[in-house]
């Protein structure tokens, strides 16, 4: 198998997908949904001292073998090379985060535009605990339901748009994004400055998300929140490292071979 190339077989079996591999919309939508379950957010690797690789052996051995999360770059990086494998047409894009507010952040998170017979479709798999479940279609208006969530998208000055959640009654947009393709060595400049750069959220924060059809719930350093479909959320603060670790293999599937302490050192 070549350097380039993703173990489909070991994808499926990662994420639990069950569906059809032909190029259709089924695909893709089943697809987007099993790894929004089943593979989570994180930056741990950041903190432990690891460098952060983009390539089809480095995504493989992380998020499918060690059955870890990673975050945008990774994430998305690796459906990217899923979906093309199996004949979809996919164009990188880069998009700004908005949700974090001022200053804004550089233009630099990784989202894909995918056809599927003829229609664009916008997937986005590493935006942390409010990432898409599922594409949505590349049309400016219609509210998309997924899980226990909304979201749309909007039109925006200078060709943008803006994909919106639907948080406390209010739309919010949570980044803004163009159609001008990213290439691979934009997404490395961009990974190599989050995952060393002092001023890089995620150097600052050690962040873990996940959705399933029961909860979504974040990490953020050692505050847990839950949040379940009826509304209700719970917010815990895991001072203890055994309920740390606790924590992350029940909500998040992840069990670190190295000592929690060690995420904040």
């Amino acid at each position: 198998m070549p350097d380039s190339a993703i173990d489909i077989a070991a994808y499926v079996a990662r994420t639990g997908y069950t569906g059809p591999l032909t190029p259709t919309r089924e695909t893709f939508v089943g697809l987007h949904r099993a790894q929004a379950y089943s593979i989570p957010f994180e930056n741990f690797d950041i903190h432990l001292g690891r460098p952060i690789g983009l390539d089809a052996p480095s995504l493989s051995r992380k998020l499918l073998t060690k059955r870890r999360g990673g975050y945008c770059y990774e994430l998305n990086g690796l459906f990217g090379r899923v979906l093309r494998q199996l004949g979809f047409t996919v164009t990188n894009l880069v998009g700004r985060n908005l949700i974090a507010g001022e200053p804004l952040r550089p233009r630099a998170h990784q989202l894909l535009l995918v056809e599927v017979d003829g229609q664009p479709w916008v997937a986005d798999l590493g935006f942390g605990g409010n990432t898409l479940l599922e594409p949505i279609p590349l049309e400016i208006g219609p509210e998309h339901r997924m899980g226990f969530d909304s979201y749309r998208l909007q039109a925006a000055p200078q060709h943008n748009y803006h994909v919106q959640l639907l948080m406390d009654g209010q739309w919010q947009s949570l980044y803004t994004f163009t159609l001008d393709e990213a290439q691979p060595s934009d997404y490395q400049m961009m990974s190599y400055f989050y995952s060393n750069s002092p001023d890089s959220p995620f150097r600052q924060q050690r962040i873990c998300a996940r959705a399933t059809p029961e909860y979504r719930a974040t990490l953020v350093d050692r505050e847990l929140k839950v949040r379940r479909p009826d509304g209700r959320s719970t917010i815990s603060v895991l001072a203890d490292d055994g309920a740390y670790a606790t924590a992350l293999d029940q909500y998040f599937g992840i069990r670190l071979p190295e000592p929690v302490s060690r995420l904040f050192s």
